[in-house]
């Protein structure tokens, strides 16, 4: 028998350990209760971050070339044991799910369920017009790109966390907006399953950019381009359409490019902004450049006679050639003919060192400084490391590389009397609100030549289109101004391929009054490759089409208008 001291014991034992028991759950429930309660909440309940609505871009007269087209999450919730199965039926077949295996996860206790994680506003008009008890939706934002491939290496695309190309990335920080904080349950496994209303921390929508771009005149780019590849199947092709006053760019368009909805079905080079990354030399195009030198400096004048040595004129042991071979000519028709031996030699009066700081005041061999990310600087060696040949190849745009937008800008200054401009193509951003953030005002950077310099040259110019070389660039009823450019490449330790060729064309109108420049450079055309036979005609295109459109009057309406 046990005795009464070992029962005593044990009744003691079993007392303690009752007490022991009530003291924990009393520590539990009662003491602790507001710490494990907020540790079981926070098992079922998460803060996630809600992403703000991302910023739009615009075209300088308001029309969308990317926007944020919604799109609706929807789901089913338990919210009750009593469930309309004929209408929820209806619902999720026509979402395309399978409704036997959906019931049978519906009966067997699931309390959360997707119907789609992606539809329209059509399907979600339909679940609002057919509601039913537990079926609820959140919206989110698809970015689209509304014009396809237009500006497309302009406007750029988006990934999944943030902006990959163009605006988008340059500008990801006004675009992305800040995002802020909700709270939303979890299911027994930790999934996320719906957003509740409580918010912690509030959105802040991205700010809206708007282009200098004009969607029209873009157009109208691009779809010369397009004729240019089927005529000549080039390697690519850049156009760069400027205000000359203003520095504004109203058209950027180059060929390869990209649908910026689809862009995985394109290579990473389609995505370039070739006219402001890549280098060529611009070949005779770059002699209004030397002839606005040798003006300004009264090196020579329209009249001064030159001899172009019947086509042939050896420097440092290398032979200058012209297409053509000329005796005497003046200086007017050195530029009216395009003569390389005439514009070396009238480098060569001017000096090395006198050429080299023209050059340098036109913006050669630095950025732009154009607000867009990647642009190049371009290729010019200091003076001190020119060789003995160099003052023989540069005046006509051999030995320096050059972007289609450095040599527009450089243009755009003579067409402008001589100063030179700050090109841009963010017009301003604003807020949510309408409050502008941020505003590009017309820049002048520096006077290159006289304003008497830049006439005279224009007027020069105006001849080369009507009796020279760029003659297929004549637009009816406007006084043109231009130059043609046709380059040989240069291919590393081959030298100048006798082949490849880059054909251009640059020019503004109306010459009297420029209000737009545009420059149309072709990289391996192949069949034709002069500037006058590639380039040229579709400048006309482009700049007849952008006057009209414009609605620039011809010469002599605005001189009658003028009383002139």
């Amino acid at each position: 028998m046990i005795g009464k001291t070992k029962i005593y014991g044990i009744v003691i034992f079993i007392i303690c350990m009752l007490f022991s028991l009530v003291f924990r759950l009393v520590v539990l429930q009662i003491l602790n209760s507001d710490k494990f309660a907020l540790v079981a909440e926070n098992l079922h309940n998460a803060t996630i971050k809600i992403q703000p609505e991302r910023g739009r871009i615009f075209d300088r007269n308001g029309n969308p070339l990317a926007l944020n087209v919604p799109s609706y999450e929807i789901f089913w919730r338990r919210v009750s044991n009593i469930i309309d199965k004929n209408k929820l039926k209806e619902i999720f077949t026509l979402a395309g799910q399978d409704w036997t295996s959906i019931e049978e996860r519906i009966d067997s206790g699931a309390n959360f369920i997707y119907i789609s994680r992606s539809v329209g506003e059509d399907f979600l008009n339909f679940v609002r017009e057919n509601s039913v008890k537990g079926i609820e939706w959140k919206e989110h934002k698809n970015r689209v790109y509304p014009c396809g491939e237009l500006a497309a290496n302009i406007v750029g695309f988006m990934g999944t966390d943030g902006g990959l190309e163009g605006i988008e990335k340059d500008y990801e920080e006004y675009l992305k907006g800040k995002s802020g904080l909700t709270l939303a349950q979890r299911d027994a496994k930790g999934n996320i399953l719906y957003v509740l209303d409580g918010k912690v921390s509030t959105l802040e929508p991205g700010c809206d950019i708007h282009l200098t771009i004009d969607r029209v005149i873009q157009h109208i780019a691009e779809k010369e381009i397009k004729e240019i590849k089927n005529n000549f199947a080039p390697e690519s092709v850049s156009v760069v359409i400027m205000e000359p006053k203003t520095g504004r760019i109203l058209a950027l368009a180059n060929y390869p490019s990209y649908d910026p909805n689809r862009f995985q079905d394109f290579s990473f080079s389609d995505f370039k902004n070739r006219a402001i990354t890549d280098l060529y030399e611009p070949g005779s195009i770059f002699k209004i450049i030397t002839a606005s030198a040798a003006l300004e400096e009264k090196i020579i004048s329209p009249k001064d006679r030159i001899f172009c040595e019947n086509g042939s004129y050896r420097v440092a042991g290398h032979i200058i050639r012209d297409v053509h071979p000329y005796g005497w000519l003046n200086f007017r028709e050195a530029l009216l003919y395009s003569s390389n031996i005439a514009f070396t030699k009238v480098a060569q009066k001017m000096g090395e060192e006198e050429l080299y700081k023209y050059i340098k005041k036109f913006g050669f061999g630095e950025k732009t400084g154009v607000d867009l990310a990647g642009e190049a600087d371009g290729l010019l060696r200091d003076v001190n490391k020119w060789s003995k040949l160099s003052i023989g190849a540069i005046p006509y745009g051999q030995e320096i590389g050059v972007t289609p937008l450095q040599l527009a800008t450089a243009v755009s200054a003579v067409a402008n009397d001589g100063m030179l401009m700050q090109p841009f193509i963010v017009k301003e951003i604003v807020d949510e609100k309408g409050a502008v953030v941020k505003h590009n005002l017309v820049t002048a950077k520096r006077r290159v030549i006289s304003s008497a310099s830049a006439k005279l040259l224009t007027n020069l110019l105006v001849d080369v289109v009507e009796n020279g070389t760029g003659q297929a660039a004549i637009v009816d009823g406007y006084s043109i101004a231009g130059k043609t450019g046709t380059s040989q490449k240069y291919i590393p330790g081959e030298g100048y391929s006798q082949t490849k060729f880059v054909s251009s064309f640059i020019g503004y109108a109306p010459a009297n009054d420029p209000q737009v420049l545009i420059l149309v450079v072709v990289n391996e055309p192949k069949g034709a490759y002069y500037g006058g036979q590639v380039a040229a005609p579709s400048f006309k295109i482009i700049m007849e089409k952008i006057l009209r459109y414009l609605e620039v009057l011809p010469d002599k309406m605005r001189l009658e208008i003028a009383g002139l």
